[in-house]
């Protein structure tokens, strides 16, 4: 069976990382220029997550109000509501996957913070967004943490608003066990608040943590073999009547990915990646043009937009089913084939019209770094058998 994703490290760099002396910062140092170089800007903090960076900024900042598309993760409220701001929500675009412009025009004043984010790594209006905030004086945030790479008009999405957060989640373009990720601040004063705010209420990874996330990374890496992967599906899901281990729960509680700091061992494991990023970005552009063109024509589902430009580093490959997308997905299952989970479950209000079809309707390919063409011709085919079976009534 094909997973739904695989992860960059193989078993020696685990093996590597776990020798890693974690009483030194040299890697996290060297890790933390790389990124300043890469956004011409030394106001870079690691974290421990995605969701750790959004709640250190969120914590650091005045405005009592936070502004974030309806359909987003669940970890952005979290991280929102764990921070004590009030959550506003603004509805997705029409026919695409980011917040529209239109939603958020009354909703914008100084007290409110603005949540730009670039879903599946797909830019979203930026420009506009921050017009519109910068009129409004409303301070901006580019949630950045599936767009790590993406450029719009030659520049890195995350350098268009105040401040901006990415994530290495097993899920991203980069990735380590378990989480990871970083912030990063335009003004100076706001940067040695959050810096300090980190210094404070984190503390270094304990080992027996350690050994926990180094042993979940063995696992994703012996996974990617497809019977063992058929068999964790058939114990993880098929069996239990299952398909995501998401639900509509939030923590209200800070959990291991706000209160940890990003480990050496990690940074160990992203260095690499990070020398490679041009190599791992126009590796996903190419799977996602292979989808987009080998794809074109199909009746049951919408493909996601081109990358016109060839600039996005996109995580994912979303198709929005026009039917019930469960019985789709079961159907892809029993032909060898698994699809991802983005946010099914989200926590804006049923009003928002637009998120909730679209949390409804979203299924992920097969789509990550290691895919073989092997695997790209599967998928295309299986996709384009069910299109003819569910269009014939099968």
């Amino acid at each position: 069976m094909i997973p739904r994703t695989k992860v960059n490290y193989r078993i020696p760099d685990l093996i590597r990382a776990s020798l890693i002396n974690e009483s030194t910062d040299e890697r996290r140092r060297l890790l933390t220029d790389r990124l300043a170089e890469l956004f011409g800007t030394s106001n870079i903090l690691l974290t421990a997550s995605g969701r750790g960076a959004l709640y250190i900024l969120l914590s650091c900042l005045p405005q009592s109000r936070v502004l974030i598309p309806a359909y987003t993760c669940k970890a952005v409220v979290e991280a929102a509501q764990l921070a004590n701001k009030e959550v506003l929500f603004g509805d997705s675009e029409v026919d695409g996957f980011n917040m529209s412009v239109n939603s958020l025009k009354s909703l914008l004043n100084a007290n409110t913070i603005l949540l730009a984010t670039h879903q599946y790594g797909i830019p979203c209006d930026i420009h506009s967004m921050t017009h519109l905030a910068e009129e409004a004086g409303s301070f901006v945030i580019e949630d950045a943490a599936a767009s790590f790479g993406s450029r719009l008009e030659g520049r890195l999405t995350g350098t268009f608003g105040d401040a901006a957060f990415f994530s290495f989640d097993s899920t991203k373009l980069i990735n380590v066990p378990l989480k990871g990720g970083f912030l990063l601040v335009q003004d100076p004063v706001v940067f040695a608040r959050c810096k300090y705010f980190h210094d404070t209420m984190t503390a270094p990874m304990p080992l027996i943590r350690k050994l926990h996330y180094l042993l979940l990374g063995f696992i994703l890496v012996m996974l990617e073999q497809p019977h063992l992967y058929r068999l964790f599906h058939n114990l993880k899901f098929h069996w239990r009547g299952r398909f995501t281990d998401d639900s509509d729960k939030i923590d209200p509680h800070l959990g291991l990915f706000y209160i940890d700091r990003l480990a050496e061992w990690q940074a160990t494991l992203l260095l690499p990646q990070i020398d490679q990023l041009d190599a791992l970005v126009a590796k996903r552009r190419q799977i996602y043009a292979t989808y987009l063109n080998r794809l074109q024509g199909v009746k049951t589902f919408t493909l996601p937009p081109p990358d016109t430009n060839g600039e996005w580093a996109p995580i994912r490959f979303p198709i929005r089913l026009h039917r019930e997308k469960l019985d789709f997905y079961r159907k892809a299952v029993q032909r060898g084939v698994d699809f991802a989970f983005s946010f099914t479950f989200i926590a804006s209000p049923p009003e928002f019209s637009y998120s909730h079809k679209l949390a409804a309707s979203v299924l992920n390919l097969p789509f990550f770094q290691r895919i073989s063409e092997k695997e790209v011709d599967h998928v295309v085919s299986t996709l384009l058998e069910l299109d003819k079976l569910i269009e014939k009534g099968a």
